[in-house]
């Protein structure tokens, strides 16, 4: 088994969208070179600090399958018990989306934290996870 990662520094903007408007067959689309296409803009999230997003891709049997860890603080709560997508948009104006409107869809992970003494806020620290053939595919907003 062969593997490779791919790291997306300098996240200019992140933003979630339910995967109930992401189109039909995202992870194929991606696959394929195809952008999707977003037909409702995604709300911003307001980031506390630097957002992270790596691509673990492996090779096994002459078949692909890629990890997407996005990693983020906000002071933001995002809804819960709703499928969500994020977009990234990075510092060249690049967006990619991370989720598929189809099951598996992404697991979002959020921790609390109390802010320091000194006055900082609390943050939630979420880390979202996205397993598919493809799991960043490129989109216009």
């Amino acid at each position: 088994m062969n593997s490779h990662c791919l790291s997306i520094p300098g996240i200019r903007r992140l933003s979630y969208i339910s995967t109930s408007y992401l189109s039909h067959d995202v992870t194929y689309r991606a696959d394929s070179g195809v952008q999707v296409l977003m037909t409702v803009l995604p709300t911003d999230i307001s980031l506390k600090g630097e957002a992270v997003c790596e691509v673990e891709r492996k090779f096994d049997n002459n078949s692909q399958q890629e990890t997407a860890k996005l990693t983020f603080y906000t002071l933001d709560e995002l809804p819960p018990h709703r499928h969500l997508a994020f977009v990234i948009t990075d510092m060249q104006g690049n967006s990619f989306v991370v989720g598929a409107r189809e099951a598996p869809f992404p697991i979002v992970r959020v921790t609390f934290t109390t802010g320091k003494p000194d006055g900082d806020a609390s943050v939630r620290k979420y880390e979202v996870s996205f397993t598919a053939r493809k799991a960043l595919a490129t989109c216009t907003l």
